[in-house]
C-alpha cells in the first residue's frame, strides 16, 4: 500500500477517474486539485465515499502522508477492492481554492440556502424556512442545485463534500465553515 507516483496519478487522473480527497476540509477548502472530492476523514468518511464511489471501482485516495494508511485500511474494510494513494505534497500542479462563507454571516444566505444533512439530523435541526436535500439525493439531481446556492450540513464535511462534487458538474455553489454547529454559536439571530 504504497503511495503511487505523481505520473502514475496524473494517467489515473487523465483518464477521466474522479479523485476522493480526504483531507481536512479547510485544507481542501484552501488548495485542491481539480475534479477531486473531498471527503473528510474526519467527517463521516466511509458514508461520504460510499456516495459517490462504488467499491469495485478504481479509487484514488488523496491524502496527507500521516493519514494515508487509515484511510487505505478503512476503505478497505468497508469492500473497497481497488484503492490507490496519492500523497497530497507530491502535486505540483495547478491548485484551486474555495470561496466560503463564514457561520456569522449564515443570514445573509438563507433564500439561497440547502442543507444536504441526512434526513434524520435535518428533521432534528435545521435553519428555519430551509429545505433538506440529503447528499445522497443530491448526487442523483444535483440539477436541483443552483449557482450561488450555500450548502450546510451539522458540522461542515456533508457540505464540502457536496461543493466539491457538484463543482465536478460545473454546478458552483459555496458551504457554511462549520456547518450548522457553527451557526448556532456564531449567528445567534438565525431562526432554527
Amino acid at each position: 500500500m504504497g503511495s503511487i507516483s505523481l505520473e502514475e496519478f496524473e494517467n489515473l487522473r487523465d483518464s477521466g477517474l474522479l479523485i476522493l480527497d480526504n483531507r481536512p476540509t479547510n485544507d481542501f477548502a484552501k488548495s485542491h486539485i481539480k475534479n477531486s472530492i473531498n471527503a473528510s476523514i474526519n467527517g463521516s468518511f466511509e458514508y461520504m465515499a460510499s456516495c459517490f464511489f462504488n467499491k469495485d471501482e478504481k479509487l484514488v485516495i488523496v491524502c496527507n502522508a500521516a493519514n494515508s494508511a487509515e484511510s487505505f485500511l478503512r476503505l478497505e474494510s468497508e469492500g473497497y477492492t481497488n484503492l490507490y494513494i496519492f500523497h497530497y505534497n507530491l502535486w505540483n500542479k495547478e491548485k484551486l481554492s474555495l470561496e466560503r462563507v463564514e457561520a456569522k454571516n449564515a443570514k445573509s444566505y438563507v433564500k439561497v440556502m440547502k442543507d444536504v444533512s441526512n434526513i434524520e439530523d435535518w428533521e432534528l435541526l435545521h435553519v428555519k424556512g430551509v429545505s433538506g436535500m440529503p447528499l445522497k439525493k443530491l448526487i442523483t439531481n444535483y440539477q436541483m442545485i443552483s449557482d450561488g446556492d450555500v450548502l450546510y450540513c451539522g458540522n461542515g464535511h456533508k457540505s464540502m463534500a457536496a461543493v466539491s462534487y457538484l463543482r465536478t458538474k460545473n454546478v458552483f455553489t459555496n458551504d457554511i465553515i462549520g456547518g450548522l454547529s457553527a451557526m448556532l454559536t456564531d449567528a445567534p439571530d438565525l431562526e432554527i
